[in-house]
């Protein structure tokens, strides 16, 4: 007995230095850094940070800061077609299952990531040379959402195929989950400031299009990175070379074998990847042709909700369903109204008199890099308080802060900032460029953990772009609501009449904060007790029961706060 005692104390003192060793990793940069390379290795990293930093982070950024310009300088935009066209846009991120589908179905020589990524990273660099080589003005908005969409195929499917590739890895690595998320969204923010700092002199002297130059090199490295095999990947089938033509007809015999047991054991999971795809085009349908009736694009928007919803129930199992389920309707119910904000925050004082009238420079270059190095923060302060923390007080503290950092802007469209004293700028920079940023951060990594510890085996790719697809559907449903909603409220912003009476009004755009901004956000709290497993962010589950897996590593369960 006394030698077992003796053996259980080793055994604590062990683990207690364990703890201390993880804790001081955690709080250094280069330790945690040193700590992920040995843990997924070096090539897996500097692919992450290839699509992660060069696409995602700086190749997305230039977009976005262009995209108010282009808009309102170049095309001549109202407020809520922005919003549609952005949509539109965005509709290559809706259907990342397809593209999961296909490349776990279909691997291209062998591989099931590679050549995919290749294959949308020309067509994303296409789409950028043809912007950078054209001159935009009002008429043309349809080729330039083309190429928007195009731009978007290219970063969603090198961003889906590595998330399956990092997923994969961080479910054999669960300790080190939330770390990998941390150094995911650390490349992201990085690039994001430095192509918001290269975008600087193209505002500055108005040359809205030269940062699409900048784009051309950032699609390009994506390219030749994934043709150059950076990302690890196994052949399909067999581990070295085939030396016959028999070992190469069995080759493919399996690639074919393994295809059909995939989708006789999945079909249902596949099925549902169909039929988002499908409710995906009927919205960007919807939004591109710009239905006369704004209640018919409600009733298909409210239509397309209900159903997906039951689909989630009839294809996938229940934990996974309720996740799914959690991360869609909040995502839907944060009906977003960002385009007038936008217009309301830049255009003129003919347009919005009394308005902030704030220039690109200040709007989209000087705040983007302040609260890229803010979502830095936010980074770092989840990895330290929320990294073993209980999965759904992450989620209530999300929804919490949420509805806290829209109070701002509604402060500042009710101009009670100037009944306070403080000057449009300053209040913008302490609510919307440092605690915004921040706080959303802090919001949106808990779905991104959560979603990867819900993927099965060998359907990593699929199942991950399923979940993260379900709240991308949801943002674009939520977007669709909030063009209904602008219109129902009486928002307009034609700055083609500008100056003309009528044209513009804002007087509705705090009701649809208060509603929407804060109060909405808050509907998720008691959600989470119905649909969010209680889990720590650390736990293996298991997703034929929603638990934790049993075992030794997980048996002590962390507190709501990591200590």
């Amino acid at each position: 007995m006394t030698v077992d005692d003796g053996g259980g104390s080793d055994e604590e003192d062990d683990a207690v230095v364990d703890a201390r060793t993880e804790r001081r990793e955690r709080a250094n940069p280069l330790a945690e850094l040193r700590a992920l390379r040995r843990t997924f290795g070096d090539s897996l990293l500097k692919f992450i940070f290839s699509v992660m930093f060069g696409l995602k982070g700086a190749l997305m950024q230039l977009i976005g800061t262009s995209a108010l310009p282009y808009a309102q300088q170049y095309l001549k935009f109202t407020a809520v077609q922005m919003q549609r066209y952005s949509i539109v846009a965005m509709f290559p991120w809706t259907v990342k299952p397809v593209m999961g589908m296909v490349s776990d179905l279909f691997p291209i020589g062998g591989y099931h990531k590679r050549y995919y990524i290749v294959g949308a990273s020309a067509i994303g660099f296409a789409a950028i040379c043809y912007l950078a080589g054209t001159e935009m003005r009002p008429g043309m908005g349809i080729s330039y959402v083309i190429a928007l969409v195009a731009i978007n195929t290219q970063v969603a499917t090198a961003d889906l195929l590595t998330e399956g590739a990092y997923t994969e890895r961080m479910r054999e690595k669960p300790k080190r989950s939330s770390d990998m998320v941390s150094f995911v969204w650390l490349c992201i923010t990085l690039g994001s400031i430095f192509s918001t700092a290269c975008s600087f002199f193209s505002i500055k002297y108005k040359d809205y299009r030269s940062m699409m130059f900048i784009a051309v090199p950032l699609s390009a490295q994506a390219l030749y990175t994934s043709f150059a095999g950076w990302l690890p990947e196994k052949k399909v089938g067999s581990s070295e070379e085939s030396e016959s033509k028999d070992a190469e007809s069995a080759l493919e015999t399996g690639k074919k074998e393994y295809g059909e047991a995939l989708w006789r054991e999945n079909w249902r999971v596949f099925t549902l990847s169909i039929f988002m795809a499908l409710m995906c085009l009927l919205i960007a349908g919807v939004q591109f042709f710009e239905l006369e009736n704004k209640y018919v694009d409600l009733i298909i928007t409210v239509s397309i909700t209900v159903i997906l919803s039951i689909c989630i129930y009839a294809a996938l199992p229940r934990p996974v369903a309720n996740v799914t389920f959690f991360l869609f309707l909040t995502s839907v119910t944060s009906v977003s109204f960002g385009s007038a904000m936008s217009y309301w925050f830049t255009v003129g004082n003919k347009c919005n008199p009394g308005g902030p009238q704030f220039d690109y420079l200040f709007f989209s270059v000087y705040t983007a890099i302040i609260a890229r190095v803010c979502t830095g923060i936010g980074v770092y302060l989840f990895q330290v308080f929320f990294s073993n923390a209980n999965v759904r007080f992450t989620f209530w503290m999300s929804a919490i802060l949420s509805s806290f950092a829209s109070l701002g802007d509604y402060a500042m469209v009710k101009r009670w900032n100037l009944d306070w004293g403080i000057p449009d700028k300053t209040f913008y920079l302490v609510g919307d460029t440092i605690l915004e940023p921040m706080v959303g951060m802090m919001a949106a990594m808990p779905s991104v953990v959560l979603m990867s510890k819900m993927c099965p085996k060998n359907m990593e790719a699929t199942m991950f772009a399923i979940l993260a697809s379900f709240n991308n559907l949801g943002s674009s449903l939520s977007s669709a609501l909030g063009v209904f909603a602008m219109d129902y409220m009486g928002i307009k912003t034609d700055i083609m009449k500008e100056g003309i009476e009528g044209s513009c009004d804002f007087s509705q755009l705090p009701n649809l904060i208060l509603y929407f901004g804060m109060l909405m956000p808050l509907t998720a709290i008691p959600l989470t007790f119905i649909f969010v497993p209680n889990i720590n962010m650390q736990d293996t589950v298991n997703l034929e029961t929603g638990r934790p897996e049993n075992d030794e590593s997980n048996s002590e369960r962390a507190p709501l706060l990591a200590k």
